[in-house]
C-alpha cells in the first residue's frame, strides 16, 4: 500500500488542486480548502501528484 503525506504548509489546497484533477484512481478531493487523501489502498503509486504538484507538497512512498 502506498504511504502519500501533503505538506500542509506549502500546499495552496483549493486554489491549487492541480493534483486532484490529475490523479487517475481519484484518492484526492478538496475539503474545506485542504487536499484530502481518500482510499489510499486505490493508490497504484504512478507519482503523478507529486510531480504535478507546484508546491512539491505531495510524497509518495511504498509502504
Amino acid at each position: 500500500m502506498a504511504q502519500i503525506t501533503i505538506d500542509d504548509e506549502k500546499c495552496e489546497g483549493a486554489d491549487c488542486a492541480e493534483c486532484v484533477e490529475a490523479c487517475p484512481t481519484a484518492i484526492l478531493t478538496v475539503k474545506v480548502d485542504k487536499i484530502i487523501i481518500q482510499y489510499v489502498e486505490e493508490c497504484n503509486l504512478c507519482e503523478i501528484c507529486m510531480d504535478i504538484c507546484p508546491n512539491e507538497a505531495i510524497e509518495v512512498n511504498e509502504e
